[in-house]
């Protein structure tokens, strides 16, 4: 039987599923991965950059693509006398090859520690730990201690390029003891997994926890929920609600951006900070005016957020309580809430458009369902079945919150000059392409709101 080398990234992912990890081996081309899976890639990259920006001095063991090299390196950079911090360094033992985030070696004990862009330790971490130590230890270098080092949510950039306190070191050492117990057993089961048929697995849980699978599309390319057997059904109450909202009502709709690394000072890892807004206001006689917001600047965006918003519903004669402000789902209301806090003098303005916001999407998981939403609530597989002249498809460039993240990274990327952004090593935007991007957002975002106001629309019709 053919042996199958194995790596710590393998090894996870046949914990995952075994069926990715033949798919992985055996049928690389049939993986589609994903833009999010991209952006978290990419987001995990600039947090091991920053980790090791920690430790000047350390060493860098760059032979990613040669084993053999990067071995050599790695014994050569431990053989060296005193304290020494290494970055990347490889190891193998029983045809098992891992590669550490961060080793600190030297007289007074060896310590592994493995960075992770999550803001707490996950069950998956103590057996991505596991592993790195097991063959560590078993290719010949002591661990005295092995820790996982994570985003601390608590820490708040100043602005100065110091990343110190970004990260919160835990101890797993005595947590991944068992864990190493059960890795001859899972090389042995994976490595007779790969030297066999495909495993008959079928979809389930396990396709998108702790990650999405690469391979769900061949797995399960036309997987229906079965909601698609039911018939669509209106509450009546959902027509109630929508003529019982008063006039004007406004339709809010926020596009934010969250870093791990901080980029702007005053703010935390991965705090939702919104760069831009769309704003309809309907009156009581039909008309229908459009308002938006959109900062490219490269500058924090949320103080004008704020302030435009609050002078845009002002401005509509929005802003009395009687007006009811329309989202979907709770992320506007987060996002007020984290405004006004960051702005007191603008609190009470945020909060009372917090007060008066009506989510519709609880209003449509309660009272409507149809069988093309396939069980999602989104407001994508909603809007078809009220609107399908609206359709996302048709937008350029824009089409999903991801790709709204991802355009305005392009954007700013020029003026923060910050390797976060996806297009950092891009070639600089022209001007026709940012002002491509640019109305790609505002339509992306004008459309968000228009969907709702259509679904009240629907709503009120139907009764």
């Amino acid at each position: 039987m053919r042996r199958y080398g194995l790596s710590k990234s393998r090894i996870i992912i046949g914990l995952q599923c075994v069926k990715r990890l033949w798919l992985a081996v055996h049928r690389p081309e049939l993986a589609e991965v994903s833009a999010q899976t991209e952006r978290l890639w990419a987001g995990g990259h600039r947090v091991g950059e920053v980790a090791r920006s920690l430790h000047p001095g350390g060493v860098l063991i760059e032979a990613f693509s040669d084993l053999r090299h990067a071995k050599a390196e790695t014994r050569t950079a431990l053989a060296q006398p005193g304290d020494k911090v290494l970055f990347e360094p490889a190891f193998d033992y029983g045809g098992v090859v891992v590669r550490a985030d961060l080793l600190f070696a030297g007289p007074g004990g060896n310590r592994l520690v493995e960075v992770k862009a999550s803001t707490a330790v996950k069950d998956y971490h103590l057996n991505d730990a596991a592993v790195q130590a097991w063959v560590i230890t078993r290719s010949g270098l002591d661990l005295d201690a092995v820790a996982v080092a994570h985003i601390d949510s608590q820490f708040v950039y100043q602005g100065d390029g110091d990343y110190c306190g970004l990260f919160r070191e835990v101890d797993v050492g005595g947590r991944i003891q068992p864990v190493m117990k059960q890795i001859p057993v899972w090389i042995t089961d994976f490595r007779q997994a790969l030297a066999g048929p495909l495993p008959a697995i079928e979809v389930g849980p396990q396709c998108h926890s702790p990650f999405d699978c690469p391979f769900l599309g061949h797995c399960a390319p036309h997987t229906e929920s079965a909601s698609c057997a039911e018939l669509p059904r209106l509450d009546s109450a959902a027509h109630e609600m929508a003529l019982s909202l008063g006039y004007p009502r406004a339709y809010l709709d926020f596009e934010a951006i969250a870093f791990g690394v901080p980029i702007w000072a005053g703010t935390r890892p991965y705090e939702q900070l919104p760069f831009q807004w769309s704003l309809h206001v309907e009156r009581a006689d039909g008309a229908l005016d459009h308002g938006e917001f959109l900062d490219t600047t490269g500058e924090p965006p949320m103080r004008a957020v704020a302030e435009s918003l609050v002078a845009a519903l002002a401005d509509a004669g929005a802003a009395g309580p009687q007006a009811p402000v329309l989202t979907y789902g709770t992320y506007e209301r987060s996002i007020l809430q984290g405004l006004a806090q960051r702005f007191p003098d603008l609190g009470p303005a945020l909060l009372s458009i917090a007060d008066r916001l009506v989510d519709l999407l609880a209003c449509t998981r309660r009272w409507y369902s149809h069988p093309a939403m396939h069980g999602s609530w989104s407001l994508k597989a909603v809007l078809p079945t009220v609107a399908p002249d609206l359709d996302y498809a048709s937008l350029a460039d824009v089409r999903d919150g991801g790709a709204a993240q991802d355009a305005y990274l392009q954007l700013i990327d020029g003026d923060v000059q910050d390797e976060q952004s996806a297009a950092a090593q891009a070639p600089e935007l022209t001007e026709a392409r940012r002002a491509a991007l640019r109305t790609a957002l505002l339509a992306y975002c004008a459309q968000d709101t228009l969907a709702l106001v259509r679904l009240v629309h629907f709503f009120a019709e139907s009764g």
